[in-house]
């Protein structure tokens, strides 16, 4: 059995949708989950950012040209934000073109989410059929298993945070199921020791989160955002895992200066009888360095926007 839950198309409430595809032999099945992260497509009219040599909307078609070849077709494909670098409601139609064809090659639902890059309303006007308010959050469960798709976006930011309703809503639904097994999407990292330089970028209220999720099954949290491949335990032993780029990736490890290099990747996510595993999918790397991005303060931001 699917049961499914949309986005909100209302301040905080979302309504369920079931689906039944036979319950025993779904719980069973090992489930393969696609993350593609940071898409940065290029609006129309202009040129890929960081001066990329290569189209991110070609890197996107190679992306699926390549899970073409995979031994298992997918359950579920996220987009983890960033998908238009800074894009109007056209981009986003295109985009939600491809998702579309997307579904019906692989048969299985695409979500995404918003990142820091993102246009809310033109992603609104664009990609979705109506205004789900402030926040783009939601579910979805698969078997024993319940996605959650947040939205740590907060305009005129880098960083982000998660408004105390989605924090809510998602304490509310754990709590409702506790047997089932959590899998956490969010744009933004939580805070871990590989993030040391990127407190300034990363999820600036990751001890809310974690107090939320404290206590349930989680399979693990999923993010993007920081364009460099990592993973790392903190928490109730909470598994983070970090998605590369489809797009480009960024050596962060001077905390001053970081350097943009010509790169796509992205992971597949295997959910085997409650164990995970994650395979990295590196599709373009190159060693020349096409920008650098001065970084003047690498701590946390202080005082947090209004309402969060």
């Amino acid at each position: 059995m699917i049961a499914w839950q949309n986005f909100t198309l209302a301040r905080y409430i979302v309504s369920d949708h079931l689906m039944t595809k036979g319950m025993g032999a779904m719980d069973m099945k090992c489930l393969n989950v696609i993350q593609i992260s940071d898409l940065h497509l290029t609006p129309h009219g202009q040129v890929p950012v960081h001066g990329q040599q290569y189209d991110p909307w070609t890197k996107l078609a190679d992306i699926i040209v390549d899970m073409r070849r995979l031994p298992a077709s997918p359950d579920l494909i996220v987009l983890t934000g960033d998908l238009i670098h800074n894009g109007s409601a056209d981009d986003y139609q295109r985009l939600h073109a491809i998702v579309h064809t997307m579904e019906a090659e692989f048969g299985c639902h695409v979500r995404a989410l918003l990142g820091n890059h993102d246009s809310r309303q033109d992603f609104y006007d664009g990609y979705l059929p109506a205004d789900p308010g402030p926040y783009y959050n939601g579910r979805m469960r698969i078997g024993n298993n319940d996605f959650y798709f947040l939205d740590s976006k907060v305009a005129g930011y880098e960083a982000g945070w998660l408004a105390t309703e989605q924090l809510q809503w998602l304490g509310k639904h754990l709590r409702q199921a506790p047997t089932k097994r959590a899998f956490v999407f969010l744009h933004h990292p939580l805070d871990g020791p590989t993030m040391t330089n990127m407190h300034y970028a990363i999820l600036q209220n990751t001890p809310a989160l974690l107090s939320v999720l404290r206590g349930h099954n989680l399979g693990g949290v999923f993010s993007g955002h920081v364009h460099f491949p990592t993973s790392y335990v903190v928490g109730d032993n909470i598994l983070n895992v970090v998605a590369g780029s489809a797009a480009y990736a960024i050596d962060c490890s001077d905390p001053q200066h970081h350097y943009v290099h010509e790169s796509s990747s992205y992971q597949i996510i295997t959910i085997d009888r409650g164990q995970v595993g994650v395979t990295v999918r590196q599709l373009m790397q190159q060693p020349t360095v096409i920008d650098e991005l001065p970084i003047a303060d690498t701590k946390f931001i202080k005082p947090a926007p209004a309402g969060y």
